[in-house]
């Protein structure tokens, strides 16, 4: 991977953990602090229950997604962005782009995904 590539990349994955971090933190405030505006009844207090737990869902869905961000700012520093860890083929830049933290490359994804063992 070239100098001005490992730049960009670094930049998109700082940028996105960034946005996921402020996202995160807006989705979990707005989770937690459902249904605190007021009296409620069973039937509200029921609903409220389960679109937090919709909402904490999606949160838990963005920290994995968080994480896998950081790992990918890791394998950049450590030199080993862009490199699959199933088979340690390059990545495509395709891939890349669409999926910057992406740690298969299309084949091996495809290949977990059969197998019922990897699903980001």
């Amino acid at each position: 991977m070239t100098e001005k590539n490992k730049e960009l990349y670094t930049s998109r994955l700082l940028k996105m953990k960034e946005e996921l971090i402020a996202t995160l933190s807006k989705k979990y405030d707005e989770a937690i602090n459902l249904g605190n505006d007021g009296i409620q009844d069973s039937a509200d207090e029921a609903y409220n229950i389960y679109n937090r737990s919709l909402m904490l869902g999606n949160v838990e869905t963005g920290a994995l997604k968080l994480r896998l961000v950081e790992q990918a700012i890791v394998r950049v520093e450590n030199g080993t962005y862009g490199v699959c860890i199933e088979c340690e083929e390059p990545i495509t830049d395709k891939r890349l782009e669409y999926v910057p933290f992406a740690r298969y490359c299309t084949d091996c994804k495809t290949e977990l995904e059969k197998k019922g063992l990897v699903k980001v």
